[in-house]
């Protein structure tokens, strides 16, 4: 049966990307899916997976796609295997229903994953979720140089709850921007980002690496803000 998602993030996944949506008959805590290919790597690539052959994905985006298999990664329970079907561009934006069950996701206000630190044990994932909505505070991006891994690299820096965090930024448009930018820390306004109704982030897990589950920012999102603006009016 075809799942109809709203996408709240498109994000790089080694040499393709990954993407992440919600949908009210998902089923599990948060009614986030993360769509995978029937591979061992699980990346996606764009031109096996253009909306009606043409057009990418973008947040807030309603579509529909065939992902008829659970997949076993570990510490990745929300994924689902796409299959070769054509994915379709219902509505660009989603409409006001779906875009108000989104915005009544529950957001993380504790320490993410339950932890203060930029990861967590594999072991110790324990089957819970592994995607994750965030408002953050004194929020900053960054292209700066790593030179553990000789490379410049996208970095979000943000406050939840009473901890900050330092975590790579893999949200396609706005690594994409900060490249292009060049060196240097911007704010979200700086990139172009608008959002005078709130943001909210999408952090993920990774897959496990050396035994550790790495977090990440794979979304950002200005929310939509229907329900008031419709109560005003």
């Amino acid at each position: 049966m075809p799942l109809d998602i709203v996408v709240v993030s498109l994000s790089r996944r080694a040499d393709g990307w990954s993407l992440i949506g919600h949908g009210a008959a998902i089923p599990g805590r948060y009614g986030f899916v993360r769509l995978v290919a029937p591979v061992p790597s699980g990346v996606l690539y764009p031109e096996q997976h253009r909306l009606d052959g043409m057009a990418e994905p973008r947040p807030y985006d309603l579509i529909r796609v065939d992902a008829p298999w659970a997949d076993s990664r570990p510490a990745q329970p929300e994924n689902r295997v796409v299959d070769d079907t054509e994915w379709e561009l219902v509505e660009r934006p989603a409409s006001r229903p779906h875009l108000v069950r989104l915005e009544r996701t529950p957001v993380s206000n504790g320490p993410l994953f339950g932890s203060s630190g930029r990861s967590i044990r594999a072991t110790g994932f324990g089957g819970g979720a592994s995607i994750l909505y965030v408002e953050p505070f004194e929020t900053e991006a960054a292209y700066e140089w790593d030179p553990a891994r000789e490379k410049y690299r996208a970095r979000l820096r943000f406050r939840s709850g009473e901890t900050n965090y330092d975590l790579p930024l893999t949200d396609c448009h706005y690594s994409q921007i900060l490249r292009k930018r060049g060196e240097g820390v911007f704010t979200l306004s700086q990139l172009g980002c608008r959002a005078p109704h709130g943001l909210r982030l999408v952090v993920t897990l990774g897959e496990p690496f050396h035994g550790w589950c790495y977090k990440m920012v794979s979304g950002i999102l200005p929310r939509r803000t229907f329900e008031r603006r419709n109560a005003g009016a």
